[in-house]
């Protein structure tokens, strides 16, 4: 069962509130179908970058995509949203978070 883009924002949102990391909609995308970018706020300038895959062997998950700074993840997202504006954007404030294996507790 595929799920659509708005659930599976909307949960990555939910869990982290409740665990008082404060998480951001940067960009609202298509809610059934459209792609997911999570940027991680590391401290120091630093973000990790998040993508919503379709990985043939497990189906679609969330995989760590690259290290960004800060003016590399403006230009990193100006290109993406240029390609497809139906994406999302979600912003995660931690510096000590573990967002994949909390992604991978899930099944996303």
């Amino acid at each position: 069962m595929d799920l659509k883009a708005k659930m599976i924002v909307d949960t990555i949102r939910w869990s982290l509130e409740r665990k008082g990391i404060p998480v951001y909609i940067e960009q609202k995308g298509d809610s059934d179908a459209g792609a997911i970018f999570i940027k991680h706020y590391k401290g120091q300038g630093l973000y990790d970058v998040y993508h919503r895959v379709n990985d043939y062997d497990e189906g679609k998950k969330i995989k760590f995509l690259c290290t960004l700074t800060e003016l590399g993840i403006n230009e990193f997202f100006k290109k993406q949203t240029d390609i497809d504006t139906d994406l999302w954007i979600v912003e995660v404030v931690s510096k000590e978070l573990d967002l994949l294996n909390l992604f991978l507790k899930q099944g996303l």
